[in-house]
């Protein structure tokens, strides 16, 4: 009787937990590209392009344990050199048993595989996802992003001392309230 309800109930969880990162694309809201630390914010047809490349590229790959690991500092320095996409989600989503509403990778046009950094609510930290394209490389998602980076225009600096500076304005308002309750 147990084996029965492990096959009934554990097998289907099992198969459940081991998605691809494919699997999650259809529910992207908004893509982005940063690039050198700038985020581009494309159209939603420039989206839509770039979604079907990202597509394409995943065809036939496989998801696979990551022994790579982000920090939010880390994340915030890494993204400040190089082209990377952001997949974002409206609510959270999980690949193989690690949860994120954002997905953030870097471009490089000959890898043939690659680390996927998990955001959680702007919040980079933990465990990568890594995406092994079976042979092929990036080569082609290369080129879209590089093309869209020289002919999108509509940029905005990613700047780490304004989101600092946000942060630290939020705590003081916040301290101030409690102190004001009290």
């Amino acid at each position: 009787m147990m084996k029965m309800m492990f096959f009934f109930m554990g097998v289907p969880l099992m198969i459940m937990s081991f998605f691809q990162v494919q699997d999650v694309l259809p529910y992207a809201n908004q893509i982005e590209i940063i690039s050198n630390g700038n985020t581009i914010v494309l159209s939603q047809e420039q989206q839509d392009d770039l979604l079907q490349e990202i597509k394409n590229l995943l065809a036939d790959s496989h998801t696979v344990p990551a022994f790579g690991v982000v920090f939010d500092d880390m994340y915030q320095q890494e993204i400040q050199s190089g082209n990377f996409v952001s997949i974002k989600f409206a609510e959270m989503y999980e690949i193989n048993g690690l949860p994120f509403d954002q997905l953030v990778f870097k471009v490089e046009g000959d890898w043939q595989g690659f680390n996927i950094m998990r955001g959680d609510n702007g919040h980079f930290q933990g465990r990568c996802i890594y995406v092994d394209l079976m042979g092929k490389n990036m080569q082609n998602l290369a080129k879209k992003v590089d093309f869209l980076t020289k002919n999108t225009s509509f940029e905005e600096k990613v700047d780490q001392m304004q989101l600092q500076e946000n942060d630290k304005h939020f705590e003081e308002t916040l301290a101030a309230a409690e102190s004001e309750s009290v």
